[in-house]
């Protein structure tokens, strides 16, 4: 057995040795068989190709897109916002002299209507109340004129009535003898 053992121990060693001699070989091997620039251009290709297929240029060229409308919308706001708040020509200025301006008007229409109403009212108290008055005086003297007229002649009429009444004799009164119905039995 001890020689089974040796021999077995001898195969183990040039086993163990042959390995060793592989391993110490392998980078060189590796290093032909494997040729790392066509590794690194094989996998720069697949990535491009992968990197198409996901569709990230196309979001890039969009997104780059939106970025510059986006850019240009806002150019856009910051000067109509300069125009709007301009303190010499913006709309805030505008909009404040449109209301003075309005204002002024409105006092100067309010004064115009005061005045009118001043004179309209002296004209009422000098010409149209003494006219009015005039005028309701006048026909408190024709109805009152016209009511007297109205009723003396009522008075004339009703004391003519009596008169004649009285000098009329009346009428003798029909008796009306009542009849009787015969009735049938």
């Amino acid at each position: 057995m001890p020689y089974l053992r040796s021999m077995k121990l001898r195969s183990e060693w040039q086993h163990t040795r042959h390995g060793e001699s592989r391993v110490a070989q392998l980078p060189k091997e590796l290093e032909t068989g494997l040729d790392p620039p066509r590794i690194a251009k094989l996998l720069g290709e697949s990535l491009r190709q992968r990197f198409q297929q996901s569709g990230l240029p196309d979001a890039a060229r969009a997104f780059d897109q939106s970025c510059a409308e986006v850019n240009s919308v806002q150019k856009q706001l910051v000067k109509v916002l300069r125009e709007v708040a301009h303190p010499d020509i913006g709309v805030i200025t505008k909009v404040r002299s449109a209301n003075d301006s309005l204002l002024r008007s409105m006092t100067s229409r309010t004064q115009q209507i005061d005045d009118l109403l001043g004179r309209l009212e002296k004209q009422v108290w000098a010409i149209w109340l003494p006219v009015v008055a005039s005028a309701a005086l006048a026909l408190g003297f024709v109805l009152g004129t016209w009511f007297a007229n109205v009723r003396q002649g009522t008075s004339e009429a009703s004391s003519a009535a009596q008169s004649q009444q009285m000098a009329m004799p009346e009428p003798p009164a029909q008796q009306v003898v009542p009849q009787r119905n015969a009735k049938h039995h």
